[in-house]
């Protein structure tokens, strides 16, 4: 007995070890790993028979913790298994890039890296919001549900810990966070399946001011815009509700009807206060300009058929309707202005909208289901030794 209590004091050790976040490192050392990484991902990519996206092997790799959970594995896709193998074999200390923190900037700001590769991978893949401005303002809506009555409460309520230097502590909106959240979208909607990320972002952080970060942001997410307008923060709660990604997460998190496809009435509140508080920030940081954007597109992710399928692989088939019908109402209503900010994006978003990493996560699904019936079977059997044993 005591021999197996030290074997168990050691395992819990190193499963706490393992659990740690990773030391974040300084911020060239960081794009250097990560060019590293993506070279890897290059010479990965050409040697298997699919030829699987350099682009999305590099970012996904990145993604663990909260970054690698269903609603992620269902959007931004299941990290390759052999491609990790590749990583941890040719070149360990990449792995250094998995579980990052912050990280400071040529201008002296603080970001969440390892929130940005992420957001990046969705991006990236079509869906815009989910991992990014959309995920941070459903997780302060959450953190504050049931602390005001209206909107308006719930924005000055928040007001306490959105946009602070936190480490996560108190803060789920930190403005780490926030930089994270506009500067993958910002980069993640130029990056092509030829371009260097590292190289992508030197750039892109090379004297880079707010208000240059906050103006692309907008006019990409936005269109043409009026800042200084109350219309703006509608449009931006708008933009929160109509996008198919966040639909899904407002769903499985609890948030979302079935009855009528939309947002629960007592959550309304909530998320209003976290897009109006979001809102406000970006119109203070271009000085309630009028943005213009040359295309007057918004990143917003419209898959209906996509969410559907989604759904259906939880296993939900009446939301599965609901979202469709809704999408289909949508439609044939009006031709939706919603679209891409690149080309880029919108090539990913349709072959995101085919299937949504389904039949991937489906089959996890299915191999998740058969390793519980495995170990509750095992488990069964084990105490009928044991009872035979007495």
């Amino acid at each position: 007995m005591p021999r197996l209590l030290a074997m168990l004091f050691v395992l819990l050790g190193l499963f706490c070890a393992a659990a740690l976040p990773a030391h974040a490192e300084d911020y060239d050392t960081v794009l250097d790993r990560l060019s590293r990484l993506q070279a890897l991902a290059r010479e990965y990519s050409a040697s298997q028979a699919d030829t699987p996206d350099p682009i999305e092997l590099t970012l996904a790799y990145t993604r663990t913790g909260e970054y690698n959970t269903t609603i992620w594995q269902l959007t931004a896709g299941v990290r390759d298994a052999g491609f990790e193998s590749c990583v941890n074999s040719s070149d360990p200390e990449l792995a250094s890039l998995q579980n990052m923190g912050i990280v400071v900037l040529p201008n002296g700001e603080s970001i969440d890296f390892g929130h940005l590769l992420a957001s990046m991978n969705l991006v990236y893949n079509g869906i815009p919001i989910t991992g990014s401005w959309g995920g941070d303002c459903e997780e302060l809506a959450r953190q504050y549900y049931g602390q005001a009555g209206d909107a308006a409460g719930y924005a000055e309520a928040m007001r306490a810990s959105f946009n602070k230097d936190d480490d996560g502590t108190l803060s789920r909106f930190s403005n780490g966070d926030l930089r994270a959240d506009l500067d993958s979208v910002v980069v993640g909607s130029k990056v092509t399946k030829d371009t260097d990320l590292a190289e992508a972002l030197r750039s892109y952080y090379a004297n880079l001011t707010e208000y240059d970060r906050v103006k692309e942001f907008i006019s990409l997410s936005f269109g043409t815009v009026d800042t200084s307008s109350t219309a703006f923060a509608d449009a931006v709660y708008s933009a929160l509700l109509e996008d198919s990604g966040m639909q899904l997460l407002f769903y499985m998190n609890g948030m979302w009807t079935v009855k009528g496809w939309q947002i629960k009435d007592d959550y309304a509140p909530a998320v209003r206060g976290a897009t109006d508080l979001f809102a406000e920030y970006l119109a203070n940081a271009v000085n309630h300009e009028k943005i213009k954007s040359e295309t007057n597109d918004r990143l917003v992710a419209m898959g209906g058929q996509a969410l559907a399928d989604a759904l259906e692989a939880l296993g939900d088939t009446d939301a599965a309707q609901a979202a469709l019908t809704a999408a289909e109402e949508i439609a044939n209503n009006a031709q939706s202005t919603v679209s891409s900010g690149s080309d880029v994006v919108s090539a990913a978003r349709e072959n995101l909208q085919t299937n949504f990493n389904v039949k991937v996560f489906q089959l996890i699904l299915l191999i998740a289901a058969g390793l519980a019936a495995f170990m509750l079977v095992f488990s069964m059997v084990m105490f009928v030794v044991h009872r035979k044993e007495n």
